[in-house]
Protein backbone atom coordinates (compact mmCIF):
# COMPACT_ATOMS: atom_id res chain seq x y z
CA UNK A 1 0.00 0.00 0.00
CA UNK A 2 0.98 3.69 -0.70
CA UNK A 3 2.09 5.59 2.33
CA UNK A 4 0.21 8.60 2.37
CA UNK A 5 -3.14 6.99 1.26
CA UNK A 6 -4.80 6.12 4.91
CA UNK A 7 -5.77 8.55 8.00
CA UNK A 8 -6.74 8.06 11.09
CA UNK A 9 -10.35 9.17 10.81
CA UNK A 10 -12.12 8.93 13.84
CA UNK A 11 -12.16 6.47 17.33
CA UNK A 12 -15.90 5.60 18.78
CA UNK A 13 -16.02 5.44 22.03
CA UNK A 14 -17.72 3.49 24.45
CA UNK A 15 -18.77 5.75 27.35
CA UNK A 16 -20.58 5.58 30.66
CA UNK A 17 -22.32 8.50 31.01
CA UNK A 18 -22.82 10.86 27.18
CA UNK A 19 -24.35 13.47 28.74
CA UNK A 20 -21.30 14.37 30.84
CA UNK A 21 -19.09 13.82 27.68
CA UNK A 22 -20.81 16.28 25.41
CA UNK A 23 -20.86 18.85 28.58
CA UNK A 24 -17.20 18.09 28.12
CA UNK A 25 -16.48 18.16 24.70
CA UNK A 26 -18.59 21.38 24.36
CA UNK A 27 -16.16 23.20 27.47
CA UNK A 28 -13.22 21.90 25.90
CA UNK A 29 -13.42 21.55 21.97
CA UNK A 30 -16.38 23.50 21.50
CA UNK A 31 -17.95 21.68 18.69
CA UNK A 32 -20.66 22.41 17.13
CA UNK A 33 -24.58 20.61 18.29
CA UNK A 34 -23.85 16.98 18.66
CA UNK A 35 -25.37 14.90 15.55
CA UNK A 36 -27.85 11.78 17.04
CA UNK A 37 -26.62 8.66 14.51
CA UNK A 38 -29.60 6.37 13.78
CA UNK A 39 -28.14 3.78 15.85
CA UNK A 40 -28.35 5.92 18.70
CA UNK A 41 -24.24 7.10 19.12
CA UNK A 42 -23.49 10.44 19.38
CA UNK A 43 -20.88 11.98 16.77
CA UNK A 44 -18.59 14.99 17.66
CA UNK A 45 -16.94 17.06 15.21
CA UNK A 46 -14.12 19.46 14.90
CA UNK A 47 -13.36 20.39 10.86
CA UNK A 48 -15.78 19.60 7.87
CA UNK A 49 -15.48 15.37 8.30
CA UNK A 50 -19.40 14.37 9.60
CA UNK A 51 -17.99 12.90 12.82
CA UNK A 52 -14.48 12.44 14.20
CA UNK A 53 -15.57 11.40 17.89
CA UNK A 54 -18.43 8.69 18.10
CA UNK A 55 -19.84 8.40 21.60
CA UNK A 56 -21.42 4.96 22.43
CA UNK A 57 -23.24 4.09 25.70
CA UNK A 58 -21.28 1.33 27.39
CA UNK A 59 -19.93 -0.15 30.27
CA UNK A 60 -16.75 -0.14 29.37
CA UNK A 61 -15.58 3.73 29.43
CA UNK A 62 -12.93 2.80 26.76
CA UNK A 63 -11.72 2.82 23.18
CA UNK A 64 -14.70 0.30 21.05
CA UNK A 65 -13.22 0.86 17.50
CA UNK A 66 -10.24 2.74 15.67
CA UNK A 67 -11.30 4.21 12.37
CA UNK A 68 -8.82 4.25 9.31
CA UNK A 69 -10.15 6.07 6.35
CA UNK A 70 -8.45 4.95 3.02
CA UNK A 71 -8.62 7.44 -0.58
CA UNK A 72 -11.05 4.61 -2.67
CA UNK A 73 -12.70 1.09 -2.78
CA UNK A 74 -9.44 -0.01 -4.68
CA UNK A 75 -6.96 0.80 -1.73
CA UNK A 76 -9.74 -1.27 1.03
CA UNK A 77 -9.72 -3.74 -1.36
CA UNK A 78 -6.00 -4.25 -0.67
CA UNK A 79 -5.84 -3.74 2.35
CA UNK A 80 -8.26 -6.57 3.02
CA UNK A 81 -6.52 -8.93 0.56
CA UNK A 82 -3.25 -8.19 2.61
CA UNK A 83 -5.27 -9.20 5.83
CA UNK A 84 -6.37 -12.17 4.35
CA UNK A 85 -3.25 -13.48 3.48
CA UNK A 86 -2.28 -13.08 6.76
CA UNK A 87 -4.47 -15.14 8.33
CA UNK A 88 -6.79 -12.00 10.13
CA UNK A 89 -10.72 -12.54 9.73
CA UNK A 90 -12.53 -9.43 8.29
CA UNK A 91 -15.62 -8.53 8.73
CA UNK A 92 -17.82 -6.33 5.94
CA UNK A 93 -20.09 -3.31 7.28
CA UNK A 94 -23.99 -3.76 6.84
CA UNK A 95 -25.79 -0.49 5.57
CA UNK A 96 -26.98 0.26 9.08
CA UNK A 97 -23.22 0.19 10.34
CA UNK A 98 -22.21 2.57 7.83
CA UNK A 99 -24.97 4.65 7.96
CA UNK A 100 -24.11 5.22 11.51
CA UNK A 101 -20.26 6.16 11.01
CA UNK A 102 -21.63 8.25 7.98
CA UNK A 103 -19.33 6.02 5.89
CA UNK A 104 -20.04 4.61 2.19
CA UNK A 105 -17.86 1.50 2.70
CA UNK A 106 -16.64 -0.17 5.70
CA UNK A 107 -14.64 -3.41 6.55
CA UNK A 108 -13.61 -4.51 10.60
CA UNK A 109 -10.93 -6.48 11.89
CA UNK A 110 -9.39 -6.87 15.28
CA UNK A 111 -5.34 -6.35 16.08
CA UNK A 112 -3.99 -8.79 18.81
CA UNK A 113 -4.79 -6.32 21.82
CA UNK A 114 -8.74 -7.02 20.79
CA UNK A 115 -8.80 -3.38 19.81
CA UNK A 116 -11.69 -3.24 16.95
CA UNK A 117 -9.86 -1.17 13.72
CA UNK A 118 -12.80 -0.19 10.76
CA UNK A 119 -11.18 0.28 7.38
CA UNK A 120 -13.67 2.73 5.78
CA UNK A 121 -14.03 4.95 2.53
CA UNK A 122 -16.01 7.90 2.04
CA UNK A 123 -16.53 9.24 5.33
CA UNK A 124 -19.20 12.35 5.11
CA UNK A 125 -17.88 15.78 4.90
CA UNK A 126 -20.09 18.70 5.60
CA UNK A 127 -20.10 22.06 4.93
CA UNK A 128 -21.01 24.07 7.93
CA UNK A 129 -18.00 25.39 9.59
CA UNK A 130 -17.31 23.50 13.20
CA UNK A 131 -14.74 23.80 16.52
CA UNK A 132 -15.99 27.37 17.11
CA UNK A 133 -13.62 27.57 20.13
CA UNK A 134 -10.50 26.61 17.85
CA UNK A 135 -10.81 29.93 15.60
CA UNK A 136 -7.36 28.50 12.96
CA UNK A 137 -9.23 25.18 13.19
CA UNK A 138 -7.97 21.91 13.53
CA UNK A 139 -5.12 20.40 11.18
CA UNK A 140 -6.68 17.18 9.67
CA UNK A 141 -6.38 18.22 5.98
CA UNK A 142 -4.59 16.99 2.97
CA UNK A 143 -4.90 13.29 4.14
CA UNK A 144 -3.69 14.36 7.85
CA UNK A 145 -6.96 12.80 10.20
CA UNK A 146 -6.84 13.67 13.14
CA UNK A 147 -4.05 13.83 15.96
CA UNK A 148 -3.32 10.60 16.88
CA UNK A 149 -4.31 7.31 19.63
CA UNK A 150 -1.62 5.81 21.99
CA UNK A 151 -2.19 2.06 22.86
CA UNK A 152 -1.92 0.73 25.55
CA UNK A 153 -2.50 -2.79 25.65
CA UNK A 154 -0.77 -6.06 24.11
CA UNK A 155 2.95 -7.04 22.86
CA UNK A 156 5.30 -4.23 21.52
CA UNK A 157 6.33 -6.83 18.74
CA UNK A 158 2.85 -8.13 17.79
CA UNK A 159 1.31 -5.18 17.76
CA UNK A 160 3.55 -3.48 15.59
CA UNK A 161 3.49 -6.63 13.37
CA UNK A 162 0.00 -6.35 12.98
CA UNK A 163 0.01 -2.90 11.97
CA UNK A 164 3.33 -2.47 10.24
CA UNK A 165 2.32 -5.92 8.01
CA UNK A 166 -0.76 -5.68 6.34
CA UNK A 167 -2.37 -2.54 7.51
CA UNK A 168 1.17 -0.56 6.48
CA UNK A 169 2.41 1.13 8.69
CA UNK A 170 5.88 2.26 9.07
CA UNK A 171 7.62 3.20 12.46
CA UNK A 172 8.73 6.41 13.06
CA UNK A 173 10.43 6.62 16.75
CA UNK A 174 10.67 3.86 19.08
CA UNK A 175 10.84 5.67 22.99
CA UNK A 176 12.38 4.02 25.88
CA UNK A 177 12.40 6.62 28.74
CA UNK A 178 12.40 6.82 32.60
CA UNK A 179 8.93 7.77 33.62
CA UNK A 180 8.42 8.16 37.61
CA UNK A 181 7.85 4.91 39.22
CA UNK A 182 8.19 3.08 35.44
CA UNK A 183 9.35 2.96 32.17
CA UNK A 184 8.28 4.50 29.05
CA UNK A 185 8.46 2.00 26.33
CA UNK A 186 7.14 2.72 22.66
CA UNK A 187 6.75 2.76 19.06
CA UNK A 188 5.31 5.33 17.19
CA UNK A 189 3.68 4.86 14.36
CA UNK A 190 3.01 6.73 11.07
CA UNK A 191 0.74 6.16 7.79
CA UNK A 192 0.90 9.08 6.06
CA UNK A 193 2.82 12.61 6.65
CA UNK A 194 1.60 13.22 10.17
CA UNK A 195 4.60 12.16 12.91
CA UNK A 196 2.12 9.31 14.22
CA UNK A 197 -1.49 8.86 13.79
CA UNK A 198 -1.42 5.71 16.53
CA UNK A 199 1.56 4.93 19.19
CA UNK A 200 1.91 2.06 21.24
CA UNK A 201 2.99 1.61 24.43
CA UNK A 202 3.97 -0.55 27.18
CA UNK A 203 2.32 1.54 30.03
CA UNK A 204 0.47 0.73 33.20
CA UNK A 205 -3.25 1.69 32.37
CA UNK A 206 -6.17 -0.24 33.05
CA UNK A 207 -7.89 1.02 29.85
CA UNK A 208 -7.02 -0.10 25.87
CA UNK A 209 -6.48 3.48 24.92
CA UNK A 210 -4.20 5.72 27.41
CA UNK A 211 -5.12 8.97 25.49
CA UNK A 212 -5.67 10.62 21.70
CA UNK A 213 -4.94 13.91 20.22
CA UNK A 214 -6.62 16.14 18.59
CA UNK A 215 -4.10 18.89 16.79
CA UNK A 216 -4.46 22.60 16.21
CA UNK A 217 -3.37 24.85 13.75
CA UNK A 218 -2.72 27.73 16.11
CA UNK A 219 -0.80 27.50 19.39
CA UNK A 220 -3.17 29.81 20.71
CA UNK A 221 -6.02 27.91 20.46
CA UNK A 222 -3.96 25.17 22.68
CA UNK A 223 -3.62 28.18 24.98
CA UNK A 224 -6.95 29.29 25.02
CA UNK A 225 -8.34 25.47 25.11
CA UNK A 226 -6.03 25.03 28.33
CA UNK A 227 -7.29 27.74 30.17
CA UNK A 228 -11.54 26.60 29.13
CA UNK A 229 -10.38 23.53 30.69
CA UNK A 230 -8.86 24.99 34.27
CA UNK A 231 -11.75 26.89 34.40
CA UNK A 232 -13.76 24.00 34.38
CA UNK A 233 -11.73 21.89 36.98
CA UNK A 234 -11.16 19.30 34.41
CA UNK A 235 -8.62 17.15 35.98
CA UNK A 236 -5.32 17.55 34.55
CA UNK A 237 -2.30 15.12 33.60
CA UNK A 238 0.51 16.94 32.23
CA UNK A 239 0.95 20.72 32.04
CA UNK A 240 1.73 22.44 29.11
CA UNK A 241 5.01 21.19 27.14
CA UNK A 242 6.32 20.46 24.04
CA UNK A 243 7.49 16.50 22.96
CA UNK A 244 11.23 16.62 21.89
CA UNK A 245 12.08 16.56 18.46
CA UNK A 246 11.57 15.39 15.56
CA UNK A 247 7.95 15.55 16.82
CA UNK A 248 7.93 18.96 18.66
CA UNK A 249 4.22 19.37 19.76
CA UNK A 250 3.14 21.88 22.15
CA UNK A 251 0.42 20.32 24.11
CA UNK A 252 -1.62 19.64 27.19
CA UNK A 253 -2.95 16.67 28.90
CA UNK A 254 -5.87 16.35 30.92
CA UNK A 255 -8.71 13.95 31.90
CA UNK A 256 -11.60 12.63 29.71
CA UNK A 257 -14.85 11.76 32.07
CA UNK A 258 -14.63 8.41 31.30
CA UNK A 259 -10.85 8.34 32.51
CA UNK A 260 -8.55 8.05 29.69
CA UNK A 261 -6.85 11.43 28.61
CA UNK A 262 -6.69 13.47 26.18
CA UNK A 263 -4.33 16.03 24.44
CA UNK A 264 -4.95 19.29 22.76
CA UNK A 265 -1.27 20.20 20.53
CA UNK A 266 0.01 22.18 17.57
CA UNK A 267 3.32 22.82 16.04
CA UNK A 268 3.87 19.35 15.44
CA UNK A 269 6.34 18.57 12.76
CA UNK A 270 5.50 16.95 9.71
CA UNK A 271 7.47 13.61 7.94
CA UNK A 272 8.56 12.87 4.44
CA UNK A 273 7.47 9.14 4.37
CA UNK A 274 9.58 8.09 1.84
CA UNK A 275 12.90 6.78 3.01
CA UNK A 276 11.90 8.07 6.42
CA UNK A 277 14.39 5.90 8.90
CA UNK A 278 13.30 4.97 12.03
CA UNK A 279 14.42 6.73 14.98
CA UNK A 280 14.93 6.17 18.72
CA UNK A 281 14.45 8.57 21.45
CA UNK A 282 15.38 8.42 25.01
CA UNK A 283 13.25 11.92 26.44
CA UNK A 284 9.72 11.51 27.30
CA UNK A 285 9.53 15.51 26.87
CA UNK A 286 11.31 18.63 25.92
CA UNK A 287 10.04 21.23 28.42
CA UNK A 288 7.24 21.63 30.67
CA UNK A 289 4.65 19.17 30.45
CA UNK A 290 4.51 18.57 34.54
CA UNK A 291 3.26 15.59 35.49
CA UNK A 292 0.20 16.57 38.42
CA UNK A 293 -0.02 15.02 41.49
CA UNK A 294 -3.16 13.36 40.36
CA UNK A 295 -1.24 11.61 37.22
CA UNK A 296 1.78 10.59 39.62
CA UNK A 297 -0.88 9.05 41.80
CA UNK A 298 -2.92 7.06 39.09
CA UNK A 299 0.16 5.97 37.38
CA UNK A 300 1.46 4.73 40.98
CA UNK A 301 -1.81 3.15 41.01
CA UNK A 302 -1.78 1.28 38.07
CA UNK A 303 2.07 0.11 37.95
CA UNK A 304 0.58 -1.67 41.59
CA UNK A 305 -2.23 -3.33 39.84
CA UNK A 306 0.14 -4.31 36.86
CA UNK A 307 2.64 -5.79 39.40
CA UNK A 308 -0.28 -7.68 41.39
CA UNK A 309 -2.36 -8.81 38.32
CA UNK A 310 -5.10 -7.05 38.97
Amino acid sequence: MTMGRMQLAYLVLEVRRPDRWRQFADTVFGPTEPAVNPDGSIGLRFDPAAQRLVLTEGRSDDLAAIGLELADDAALDDVTARLAAAGIPTTPGDGALCRARRLQRLVACVDPAGNRVELAVGLERVATPAAPAFPAGFRTGEGLGIGHVVLAKGALATMEAFYCGPLGFRVTERIDAPLGPTRLRGTFLHCNPRHHSIALFEFPTRKRMHHFMLQANDVADVGLAHGRALRAKIPMSLGIGQHPAPDGTISFYGQTPSGFDFEIGAGGREIEPAGWREQPIDLARGWGHRPTARLKLRVARDTLAARLGL
